[in-house]
């Protein structure tokens, strides 16, 4: 087994994540101590993606030919980004420090999950599951430095540790890639976008798609929402609510490496549809119950499901696109979940400022029934292949 690219798609997930939920920690901050409104808090997590759809399809495009070039080019940006947040004193830096976040997050994902993907036949699972391990450390790493230090030295100073990390994450990547990485997709045809679409539109591949979309959007609006949550309805003080953020996807750890096991030995169809069945039966949960800890250990559960649904999802992505382009089909698989999830954010932004943020759940369990139908269909169209 090939550990140091294995560790490179753990090391470097891990680094791109870090910033992912320090938005949904901060947006109370933001709002008492710069004034942001929750309709532009949300306007802060679905503009980005917005912008992105714009580039995903180029970014695929050119991720199949210098897969090293826009690897390196995705932790640049991002550094870049973690400078300019701690600058900001309003909407408009903090928008331009998150969009350049969103944007290194983009020209990252579609390179890194085709290695992902290339890794090895019979453990495509598994390797999606330690690339997704990565991801969830990140997640826990930004708001457990975040809550630590939030109370003696402030916000700000998170940011500028993990933008030297990432100055030098940018320089590790470049030496990796370059020795480790060759361009693939050779043929001319692949330059024109309208002559890659058409290759890569199976309906098989569109169902997957679908498939992505709705689960990725309820599970979007969760990590935006849940720390609103938590501070709202069970009192918790921001300092508290970033560690937990923290500390919950470190149950996300162990689920990444579970559902990559459990996909490649069980099948990925039939884990992921037990997995969505899970997840909403969490969602009713937490929402028929305000007891602080029964809460966290929904919460920590509920992370240890989703980090489990992403290697089986992210294979079942793979396994239903063109391989020659599938830098390309991933891409265009964001576009289309960063729509979605773009729209489910703001609407929920409205739903919750009319209704509660308990309207959360409910909504994000409904949206899992389509998930369960869509899987099912993959697999017979699977079998019949």
């Amino acid at each position: 087994m090939n550990y140091g690219y294995l560790g490179y798609l753990a090391g470097s997930h891990f680094m791109i994540h870090v910033y992912s939920t320090l938005l949904p920690v901060l947006l109370l901050s933001f709002q008492d101590e710069l004034g942001v409104s929750l309709v532009q808090l949300s306007l802060l997590a679905s503009i980005p993606l917005l912008v992105n759809v714009l580039i995903y399809i180029p970014v695929g495009i050119i991720s199949d030919r210098h897969p090293a070039e826009v690897l390196t080019a995705s932790f640049a940006i991002v550094a870049v980004g973690a400078f300019v947040i701690p600058l900001s004193n309003g909407f408009e830096m903090l928008l331009l420090g998150f969009t350049l976040l969103t944007l290194g997050a983009t020209l990252y994902h579609p390179p890194s999950l085709k290695m992902a993907s290339e890794f090895s036949r019979d453990r495509v699972n598994l390797a999606m599951g330690i690339h997704n391990m990565g991801s969830n450390l990140g997640f826990a790493a930004g708001p457990l430095l975040l809550g630590l230090l939030l109370t003696g030295h402030g916000w700000r100073i998170s940011f500028y540790i993990w933008g030297i990390l990432t100055v030098a994450a940018t320089g590790i990547s470049w030496i990796y890639t370059t020795r480790n990485l060759k361009p693939t997709g050779g043929s001319s045809r692949c330059f024109s976008l309208a002559g890659g679409l058409r290759l890569i539109m199976t309906r098989e591949y569109l169902y997957v798609v679908a498939m992505t979309a709705v689960v990725e959007a309820a599970m979007n609006n969760i990590s935006i929402f849940v720390p609103i949550y938590f501070t709202r309805e069970i009192g918790m003080s921001y300092s508290l609510t970033s560690v937990i953020s923290g500390l919950a996807p470190l149950a996300g750890i162990a689920g990444s490496f579970a559902g990559g096991l459990a996909g490649d030995r069980f099948g990925k169809y039939r884990v992921a549809t037990l997995l969505a069945i899970a997840l909403g039966t969490i969602l009713l949960a937490m929402l028929n119950t305000s007891i602080f800890l029964v809460v966290v250990g929904l919460y920590a559960a509920y992370r240890f499901l989703q980090a489990a649904f992403m290697p089986v999802m992210n294979s079942m992505i793979a396994t239903h696109s063109n391989r020659e382009n599938m830098s390309l089909c991933f891409s265009f698989t964001f576009v289309v979940v960063n729509l979605s999830g773009s729209i489910a954010t703001t609407g929920l932004s409205y739903l919750i400022e009319s209704s509660g943020t308990r309207i959360l759940f409910p909504t994000s369990t409904v949206a899992l029934i389509p998930c369960v139908a869509l899987i099912y269909l993959l697999s017979r169209a699977k079998n019949k292949g």
